[in-house]
């Protein structure tokens, strides 16, 4: 009878070895992986103000009247819509119940207003879907984290039309 050896495993110095390449690899994977998720973040918030703005105005032309894209809080000039915004048919007052459609704030991230839109807090559309004081301007969404750019900016034109592009935040 012979007496042969297989082998049937790992070594422990194999596993080592495997283990410390794949904590290499994981460290240069998450830095990159939590800049994605920023971003994700960012786009999703953007997407979130225009689709808002467009939806105001597609109701207040099919129901006839005014609707309004209004801001929770608009107390900080920096960040006028940052604390969340709603969608409300008829006369604007808050965002309490009942409204149309409600989007929650993000510490994250700021919405800060400029150009004929600095300081206000809300965008009123009229029954054929135009801003009801005829103002450009834009909201500049960034991250509050400096290392993130860049950020989003969603133009409004006078007619109300949003339009996103990028925006260089943190110089």
């Amino acid at each position: 009878m012979t007496n042969k050896s297989t082998d049937n495993g790992f070594t422990i110095v194999e596993l080592m070895v495997s283990l410390a390449i794949a904590a290499i690899l994981m460290g240069y994977a998450l830095p990159a992986f939590n800049d994605f998720l920023t971003q994700r973040t960012m786009t999703t918030r953007v997407n979130e103000f225009v689709a808002a703005v467009n939806y105001a105005r597609s109701e207040a032309a099919r129901l006839g009247g005014q609707v309004t894209v209004q801001a929770v809080d608009a107390g900080d000039s920096a960040n006028e819509w940052g604390a969340g915004y709603c969608v409300v048919a008829g006369n604007p007052g808050d965002c309490d119940p009942p409204v149309l459609r409600m989007f929650e704030g993000s510490d994250n991230v700021t919405f800060n207003a400029t150009g004929g839109l600095n300081n206000l807090d809300r965008l009123r559309f009229n029954a054929r879907g135009m801003l009801v004081v005829a103002v450009a301007g834009t909201v500049e969404i960034c991250s509050t984290d400096a290392e993130v750019d860049p950020g989003r900016q969603v133009t409004l034109t006078l007619m109300g039309r949003p339009d996103a592009s990028e925006l260089v935040c943190n110089p």
